[in-house]
């Protein structure tokens, strides 16, 4: 009680608040006079008169003793904090007097202090306790400690409800009105309100940054210990707002969504206040004695700002073209064909349910009963979107409550399957069924599959049409566009420098989850500057080595490289050159992240590895730039890297050891959409090498005696023997079930990613397999086409199981993707590998035993 009263004592004392008028210059105390107004000139003013917060005498006095008393406050519980939240003390008092008395900065940078100590995030033990499930329903848990585990989890949500709160009032903050105003009309109307009003107020955050001016023009010994505070205490400030976020939605998608919003608006508030030039005027000068201190307080701003964002949607938002749906054009041929399609559709429906009445057979009947019981259901199950009590009844006297969650899964997994092409006739009886608790290794991937628009097709993405249209959410990624712009180009090289120093001396500075956001820091700049500067064609082909085939296998080739150049190899002019993101890509790097890799898998840390591949993913992109980069020097380094990674006495890759660790049920699909980018461009990769390394030597090359590292780095890679890498490390029957489970998922998978699983058909398809000795093959020669002649070998038998007829069935039927351009090449390898088994199989029948078998 106490301590209460002391906090009422210092609230109520630091100021009060007065109601001036723009138009007047006197004081509403200076007399009667001004209380006579009329109420015509009541209404016109009313728009006009601010809010004044007056401070008293020793008010900073007084917030210092508020900022004592939060030092002592519970990092666990926070009583004292909360208790500031139900008083409205930041709102109604600390940023009124920030905005009334911004000429003093010992009272701004006071207030700062005690903003920073209310934002701070919460403690690991809050962290926990908000995502605490409870277990009242077993028993084994004791009355006592469930209660203390309530009081935990109720205080750890009432803290970050009140996180949000304070993010809402400085995103929201009146100031702050004109930077959500639209593009065309901000500056004008800021303008306006100046000539208007004299004493218009600064941006609350402005005053903020405001207050580095001085901090950061001192250089050397004449910064002051008081002038690193300062920066220090802004800096953190910002991290603290960037980094609240709810604790636990508990599946509110419109919580999820509010709180996306509410960030968004803070990157856009953050451009219009100028804290994002801050951020660069630091990142610029990061490697100076006197802020190589502020590099990791950088690095975890950086992590906030562009939490939550896709590089992907960031880097084409400056081309300001709404996103093309997966709905083909509508052309009178597409609209003749989608009516015919409706009316095949309607037809079979109802031949399906004329059927059981003419036909006298059990399972016909049985059919027609469980239909009619299920019309029952769905009619008993009309109110279930709102998770009323209903009593479901079922088959053999038994009955289930109905639920919201069970309608919604249920209709879920209908509309799943309708979406991936399936027959809604052969699915109508099991969309309808409850759903059953699955085993791990049923399900492939884990999460939802869909968060990345790199690897997802238009629309398949969690951002919903709403949010795409959303004037917010487009001001938010062209802020980011510009800020990852000048940020590559002027500051990405100093700070990735200093942050590599500190992971190279394993400085007692770092934290446990540094190295993954150091991780997702590059892999974001990686993948945006792919995506941002993209020109040029891929010199590449898709599949390389192998035999030539034959005029259908051509064809299947030319069709699925058609489109592939708008993934792989962009970026190969000058303006597209690598520029400051070399600084990632050294040994060391590559070092750290396949030493991550062997950690993350040891340790079964299947999100911090999952990461780390997509980085490695952008790395291998990068690299393969680098190699076709007309830069001499990127070349060279190229070249150095991939005599490091792959053709050393003991190579550095991991990709094998990665394709043969995956297991159904324990990554997500964007994890193994990565391994397989990574995969085709590596094999591309190293084919180009191989090609250019023998054109380079010539018969009169002392291969023992090179004359300089190029021509011993080529003479090393003439000498590996990539059908031999090729066919020890990526082929295997684990590996095919991989990429078949992936294509699986071809309704959403990017074209791109459908592309490079086909590569990888193709080229196991083409790919020979020597027997015996060269002798031999002159034999063959000799015989011909006779019967004796032994017959060329490929893999392409390990495709002929029963999961890839199904998936190639299930794309063959599939009638929506049938005029969508970007399925056209695996239509057409799906339509010829099936013709490839078809003659197969004639001439072997036992082929068809085999398939059912993985092998």
């Amino acid at each position: 009680k106490r301590i209460v009263d002391e906090l009422l004592l210092i609230c109520g004392v630091i100021g009060s608040t007065a109601t001036t008028s723009t138009s007047t210059s006197t004081s509403t105390n200076e007399g009667d006079d001004n209380d006579i107004v009329n109420d015509n000139n009541r209404e016109l003013e009313k728009d006009q008169e601010e809010p004044e917060f007056i401070p008293v005498t020793d008010c900073l006095n007084w917030l210092q003793d508020l900022q004592r008393a939060l030092r002592r406050d519970s990092d666990t519980y926070r009583p004292i904090g909360l208790l500031l939240g139900q008083w409205r003390v930041v709102s109604q008092k600390l940023l009124p007097l920030v905005v009334n008395c911004s000429y003093d900065s010992a009272l701004v940078l006071t207030i700062c202090k005690i903003l920073v100590i209310l934002t701070k995030p919460p403690a690991e033990e809050a962290r926990r306790a908000g995502g605490l499930v409870l277990d009242v329903k077993s028993g084994k848990v004791d009355d006592g400690v469930i209660r203390e585990q309530i009081i935990l989890r109720d205080n750890a949500i009432a803290q970050s409800d009140l996180l949000m709160e304070y993010k809402k009032i400085f995103v929201r903050h009146p100031t702050h009105h004109y930077a959500f105003k639209s593009n065309h009309s901000t500056k004008a109307s800021k303008e306006k309100q100046t000539q208007k009003s004299p004493k218009q107020q600064p941006g609350l955050f402005s005053i903020f940054t405001s207050l580095l001016a001085t901090p950061l023009s001192k250089t050397g010994s004449s910064r002051t210990t008081t002038d690193h505070h300062t920066i220090e205490l802004i800096l953190h400030l910002f991290r603290n707002l960037l980094s609240i976020s709810p604790l636990n939605t508990y599946g509110s998608s419109e919580k999820a969504r509010e709180s996306m919003a509410l960030h968004r608006e803070l990157i856009v508030l953050m451009k219009e206040e100028m804290v994002l030039d801050v951020l660069m005027v630091i990142g610029q000068e990061v490697e100076r004695r006197e802020n190589e201190g502020y590099n990791l307080l950088l690095m975890e701003i950086l992590h906030h700002l562009l939490r939550s964002q896709d590089p992907t949607d960031v880097a084409l938002s400056a081309k300001q073209t709404p996103p093309s749906t997966s709905v083909p054009v509508a052309t009178p041929n597409n609209k003749a064909n989608s009516k015919k399609g409706a009316r095949k559709t309607i037809i079979t429906t109802s031949t399906r349910h004329t059927t059981p009445a003419s036909s006298a057979s059990n399972s016909l009947r049985a059919q027609l009963q469980s239909e009619r019981q299920r019309i029952q259901q769905t009619v008993s199950s009309r109110h279930s979107h709102f998770g009323g009590t209903l009593l479901l009844s079922k088959p053999g006297g038994r009955h289930s409550y109905v639920s919201a969650s069970g309608y919604l899964s249920q209709h879920h997994y209908h509309h799943s399957d309708t979406k991936d092409g399936a027959s809604t006739n052969n699915n109508t009886t099991a969309s309808h069924t409850p759903t059953r608790r699955k085993n791990k290794k049923s399900a492939p991937f884990v999460g939802s599959g869909k968060s990345s628009s790199l690897h997802s097709r238009h629309g398949a993405s969690l951002a919903s049409s709403r949010e795409m249209a959303s004037p917010i959410v487009q001001r938010a990624k062209l802020a980011l566009n510009e800020f990852c712009r000048e940020f590559v180009g002027q500051c990405y090289g100093p700070v990735m420098k200093s942050l590599k120093n500190e992971f190279r001396r394993d400085s007692n500075r770092l934290e446990e989850g540094d190295r993954f956001i150091f991780f997702r820091i590059v892999w974001f700049f990686h993948q945006w500057w792919r995506f941002a500067d993209r020109s040029g064609d891929d010199s590449f082909d898709d599949v390389g080595g192998g035999a030539s085939g034959d005029g259908k296998n051509k064809e299947v080739l030319n069709s699925v490289n058609k489109g592939a150049n708008e993934i792989d190899g962009g970026d190969k002019t000058a303006k597209g050159s690598a520029q400051n993101l070399i600084f990632t890509m050294d040994v060391f790097m590559f070092n750290l992240v396949f030493n991550s890799v062997d950690e993350f898998i040891e340790r079964k840390k299947p999100t911090e590895l999952a990461q780390t591949v997509s980085l490695y993913a952008e790395m291998i992109h990068m690299l393969q730039n680098m190699y076709v980069s007309k830069d001499p020097t990127e070349r060279m380094m190229a070249l150095g890297l991939m005599d490091r990674i792959f053709y050393a006495h003991e190579a550095m890759d991991r990709l094998p050891k990665l394709l043969s660790r995956w297991t159904p049920g324990t990554y997500s699909r964007e994890y193994l959409c990565d391994l397989v980018e990574c995969t085709h461009v590596t094999l591309k990769l190293l084919d180009a090498n191989a090609e250019r390394c023998k054109s380079a030597l010539s018969d009169e090359t002392d291969r023992k005696r090179p004359n300089d590292a190029l021509e011993r780095m080529n003479i090393t890679a003439s000498e590996f023997d990539q059908n031999a890498y090729f066919m020890r490390k990526f082929v295997s029957n684990q590996i095919v079930f991989m990429h078949i489970q992936l294509l699986s998922r071809y309704s959403v998978n990017s074209p791109h990613v459908n592309r490079h699983i086909a590569a990888y058909f193709i080229r196991l398809c083409k790919f020979k397999i020597n027997k015996g000795d060269g002798d031999m093959d002159g034999f063959d020669d000799a015989l011909g086409k006779n019967e004796l002649a032994t017959k060329t070998s490929t893999f392409e038998p390990m495709l002929y199981n029963i999961g890839m007829f199904t998936v190639m069935e299930k794309i063959l039927n599939d009638t929506t993707i049938r005029d969508n351009e970007d399925f056209s090449s695996l239509l057409i390898f799906s339509s010829s590998f099936m013709k490839r088994f078809a003659r197969a199989a004639e001439m072997n029948p036992m082929l068809y035993v085999e398939a059912m078998f993985k092998h």
